[in-house]
């Protein structure tokens, strides 16, 4: 979880840079409250879905994502998924919808890679990619959590907001100055920093249950090794 903890500080640094508020004040005063509790509440339905789910498939990754599948959501195992996708400024695991060059660069790929009729469209449908081979089960959890998050309409996912998040980190990483200074929009700020707020949150939401995971397994040990040290 190394690398994910790197990522989490990474864009949190982003997001304080921003002065704003999230959700509960980027909208009229008179729905604010009751907005922020139906998405705080939603978002809490997420994480004990999601903390019950995976925790069945804790050990294998293969069968979540084949459960993923059963869901009848589109799943592409592709060889070196990160690196390609990187190429086009996305992440393994749960791709929003895109429009423009990189959709056409993502549906020519699966096309090619699937030997399916060659699609030259310029948007895609919601989707899941992963790396041939064996998948860690935290990067699973972290797509489904997204999924889960844009599913249930939840603010930052939409298109906009998606493609203004990944901007900003991408500058971030190529530069040390502030990562927002050409965002003049109040509106545009608002969407960016919900779209990074969703993205921390899956990055937390993983790393917490990575954490319970390896106390529980601990814990077990720990038992296990008590009960047989007493017989």
């Amino acid at each position: 979880m190394g690398i994910l903890d790197k990522v989490f500080k990474k864009k949190k640094n982003i997001i304080n840079s921003y002065n704003i508020a999230t959700t509960k004040h980027s909208i009229g005063a008179g729905c604010t409250l009751k907005f922020s509790a139906e998405t705080e509440k939603k978002k809490k339905e997420i994480n004990d879905y999601l903390k019950n789910l995976i925790s069945k498939y804790i050990n294998n990754s293969e069968k979540l994502i084949r459960y993923i599948e059963l869901k009848g959501l589109k799943v592409y195992r592709i060889n070196n998924a990160s690196k390609l996708l990187a190429k086009i400024g996305e992440e393994e695991g749960f791709l929003t919808p895109l429009k423009g060059f990189k959709a056409l660069v993502l549906n020519i790929l699966i096309g090619f890679l699937y030997e399916e009729k060659l699609k030259i469209s310029f948007s895609t449908k919601e989707m899941f990619i992963f790396n041939i081979g064996e998948v860690e089960i935290y990067t699973i959890a972290r797509a489904l959590h997204k999924y889960y998050g844009f599913k249930n309409n939840l603010p930052g996912f939409d298109y906009k907001s998606q493609e203004l998040f990944k901007k900003i980190y991408a500058n971030s990483k190529k530069s040390s100055t502030n990562p927002i200074a050409n965002i003049n929009s109040l509106k545009d700020m608002f969407s960016c920093k919900e779209a990074l707020a969703r993205d921390l949150e899956s990055i937390n939401f993983t790393i917490q249950l990575s954490i319970e995971y390896e106390r529980a397994k601990k814990a077990l040990n720990i038992l296990q090794t008590t009960k047989s040290t007493k017989v």
